[in-house]
């Protein structure tokens, strides 16, 4: 099965003490196992880190070990898709059209990226607004 994960569960699986953890950690590890073929958006990387970096938790999470999260359990193991720049510009003009503003467009580019893989499953702790902004994917959408 290809798996797409939203950057919610990557971040809820890497970090035990999240309260989601147990429920995005076995989508991680059927990537891990090579029981999925895992997919995730290029902008979901830096995205990762960023939030990585600035959890409100003690100890934080220094920049060189949220760098190596990332790099071992994301970038090693799934298949990272980034769009092109005429796929970035088909998705602006349709933003513009729909009238999508400020965070939601990360989350189409999210979806965009889902759509390229050609994904079975897309993963997320937004199903609703997933839905929302790709109604023709929402059959794919669903949460951990």
């Amino acid at each position: 099965m290809k798996i797409f994960l939203d950057t919610n569960v990557l971040i809820a699986a890497c970090i035990e003490d999240h309260e989601q953890h147990s429920r995005a950690l076995p989508l991680m590890q059927s990537v891990h196992d090579g029981r999925s073929r895992g997919f995730v958006s290029a902008h979901s990387l830096l995205e990762m880190y960023a939030i990585l970096t600035r959890l409100p938790r003690s100890p934080r999470i220094l920049p060189i070990q949220a760098e190596a999260l990332v790099r071992e359990n994301v970038i090693s193991q799934f298949a990272v898709v980034a769009l092109t720049a005429r796929e970035y510009g088909g998705l602006l003009k349709r933003l513009g059209e729909e009238e999508i503003a400020g965070g939601q467009a990360y989350d189409a580019l999210h979806l965009e990226s889902a759509r390229k893989s050609d994904v079975d499953r897309i993963y997320t702790f937004n199903v609703r607004h997933f839905a929302t902004l790709a109604p023709h994917l929402s059959s794919k959408i669903a949460a951990p």
